[in-house]
C-alpha cells in the first residue's frame, strides 16, 4: 500500500468503518466507562490519536487524561478506567499497561481485533482499516473515528453526524490538494519544521510531527500553542518551517512567522487569513466535535508529507531503522497487519 494511495482511500475506508463499529458499540455493555476518571492512552501515533479523543472527553464534561503506555507500566491509581488505542494491537507498552492495571475495566480500539491487546483488555473494538501504508494514514484516522463513536457512546448521543465524515475528508482532500505545489516549494529544504495546536489539536500537531520525521526524515517538534509563544519559537528563522492547526491564536502565530520568512502551513476554520509570502492556507470546516475536526485537520499534512517524502526522493522508502522489542511476537491465528 503506498501512501498516497493509503491518503486517498481514507473516505471510503471511513464509510466501512461506520459499519463495523456501530454494531458492535450497540453490543457492548459500557456501563464501567461511563463514570469516574478515564485514562485514554497508547504510544506513537496511537498517543496522538489519544490526546485527540481525550479533548473531546472534556469537551463533553468527562474527567479523562490523556496518558503514555510507558507511564502505565508501574502500579499506581491512575483513573477508574482505561481506554488504549493501538493500531495493531501489538506494541509492548499498552498491553503492559492493562497487565499491570487488570483491576480497571479497559477497552482497546485496534484495527482487526484478533490481537495480543484486545485480548488483554476487558472489551475491545475493532475498525477494519485493512493494510495501510508507512507512515501511517488510515490507522491513525481510522483510530479516531473509532474513538470518537465510543466517545458519542459514553455520552449517550451523537454530537456530529458521522455520516457525513467521509464526503467532508474527500472535500478537505481536493482543497488540499491544489495548495500542495506551492505548500511544497515554500517548505522545500527547512532544516527543521515544529507542529502547534491547542487542546486536542496538540494531538493533531503530535501526528503531523511523526509524519514529517517518518516520511521526510526531518527533525520535528510538536508544541501546544501558547507554551509555543513562551520560548520554543525563539529559533524559528527563514530555514525552518511549521505547521499549525486552530482558529484562534494560532491565526496570529502563522502570519506572525510568515513575516519572517518561515515556511507555515495553516489549517484553519478561520475565514480571515489567506496565502501570503511564505505562508499557505488550507481551509477546513468549523467542526465542534474535536475528533472529527482532528480528522479533517490531518489530512493536509498527510499530503504535505506526501509532498516533502517525493521532493526529497523518499517516496515508500522503508523505515531506516527496524526496532525487535516493541511488538509481541505474532502467533499463528492472528492476522498480519
Amino acid at each position: 500500500m503506498t501512501y498516497r494511495s493509503a491518503i486517498a482511500r481514507q473516505p471510503d475506508q471511513f464509510r466501512h468503518a461506520l459499519e463495523v463499529v456501530r454494531p458492535q458499540l450497540r453490543k457492548l455493555d459500557l456501563s464501567q466507562f461511563k463514570n469516574g476518571t478515564l485514562v485514554v492512552t497508547g504510544i506513537g501515533a496511537s498517543y496522538e490519536a489519544a490526546a485527540v479523543v481525550t479533548g473531546e472527553l472534556q469537551r463533553r464534561g468527562r474527567r479523562a487524561n490523556t496518558w503514555r503506555a510507558v507511564d502505565l507500566v508501574e502500579p499506581g491509581d491512575p483513573g477508574d478506567s482505561i481506554i488504549v488505542l493501538s493500531v495493531g494491537g501489538r506494541s509492548v507498552e499498552p498491553i503492559a499497561a492493562l497487565n499491570v492495571h487488570s483491576q480497571l475495566p479497559s477497552l482497546a480500539i485496534t484495527n482487526e481485533g484478533n490481537d495480543p491487546l484486545s485480548r488483554a483488555a476487558s472489551t475491545a473494538i475493532r475498525y477494519e482499516s485493512g493494510l495501510d501504508s508507512l507512515p501511517s494514514s488510515i490507522g491513525f484516522t481510522g483510530s479516531l473515528l473509532a474513538g470518537g463513536l465510543l466517545v458519542d457512546a459514553l455520552g449517550g448521543g451523537e454530537s456530529f453526524n458521522w455520516n457525513d465524515i467521509p464526503h467532508i475528508a474527500s472535500e478537505v482532500l481536493k482543497t488540499s490538494a491544489k495548495k500542495m505545489a506551492r505548500a511544497g516549494e515554500i517548505f522545500r529544504d527547512q532544516r527543521a519544521i515544529d507542529c502547534v495546536g491547542a487542546i486536542s489539536a496538540f494531538g493533531t500537531a503530535g501526528e503531523a510531527c511523526l509524519l514529517i520525521r517518518e516520511a521526510v526524515r526531518v527533525p520535528a517538534g510538536a508544541s501546544d500553542t501558547l507554551h509555543y509563544l513562551h520560548g520554543p519559537m525563539e529559533s524559528m528563522d527563514q530555514a525552518t518551517g511549521i505547521l499549525i492547526f486552530g482558529d484562534g491564536r494560532e491565526v496570529r502565530l502563522a502570519q506572525e512567522l510568515a513575516e519572517i520568512g518561515c515556511a507555515v502551513l495553516l489549517v484553519t476554520a478561520s475565514e480571515l487569513p489567506h496565502d501570503h509570502k511564505t505562508l499557505t492556507v488550507v481551509k477546513v470546516p468549523p467542526l465542534q466535535n474535536r475528533v472529527a475536526r482532528a480528522i479533517v485537520d490531518i489530512l493536509p499534512a498527510q499530503l504535505l508529507a506526501a509532498e516533502l517524502s517525493d521532493a526529497a526522493g523518499l517516496t515508500d522508502v522503508p523505515f531506516r531503522y527496524s526496532q525487535t522489542d516493541t511488538k509481541v511476537a505474532m502467533d499463528e491465528t492472528e492476522t498480519q497487519i
